[in-house]
């Protein structure tokens, strides 16, 4: 059982807004779990300053924003270790697809970011997963391919939904780090 619930993304989003903060809910959330992929520690502090970088230009954030943004890093932890994944914080279905594509667009970029900031050796992963990361960077481009709202697009996102979401599992399989993975192996006496 879940030990934090997921925020409600219009709440979230509206907590980002009253704070003033540079980046939206969608981005922020992109940048946790970008980070947690890309290997940061999983020790509740070592993804608060490359965080604070990306989406606040290195300032650190009110309480309350703090205490929910360590919520979702939880969240995504949680996910990412029970293998059921990260449910991408986006805007609700009922919202205009165009709103979800552009969300789904933000998301993408964010954790590129996140990502890119803790993995400077993606030459290393392994040539699926650097398939897999280029694929989430083409889908950054993707936003004007979705003019029209029909039941076709609407089946297109949900593909592309679910692309990001097996690309953040595959990143964390093969770079993210495991709370009780040691970096270096004990010596033996």
């Amino acid at each position: 059982m879940s030990k934090t619930t997921p925020p409600n993304y219009a709440a979230l989003a509206d907590l980002m807004d009253q704070h003033e903060l540079m980046a939206t809910a969608v981005e922020a959330h992109g940048v946790i779990c970008g980070l947690i992929c890309g290997g940061v520690p999983l020790d509740d502090k070592s993804w608060l300053a490359p965080f604070n970088d990306l989406v606040n230009e290195g300032f650190g954030l009110p309480a309350q924003v703090r205490q929910v943004m360590t919520e979702l890093y939880q969240n995504a932890i949680e996910g990412l270790m029970a293998q059921k994944g990260v449910e991408l914080l986006l805007p609700n279905d009922d919202a205009p697809l165009d709103e979800r594509i552009d969300g789904l667009v933000d998301w993408s970029q964010a954790f590129l970011a996140g990502f890119g900031v803790v993995q400077q050796e993606l030459s290393k992963a392994s040539e699926e997963l650097q398939e897999m990361i280029q694929d989430i960077a083409n889908i950054t481009q993707v936003s004007e391919e979705f003019d029209q709202e029909d039941e076709e697009n609407e089946v297109a996102f949900l593909v592309l939904y679910e692309h990001v979401k097996l690309g953040v599992m595959m990143t964390f399989e093969e770079f993210g780090k495991r709370p009780d993975t040691p970096d270096a192996p004990p010596t033996l006496h």
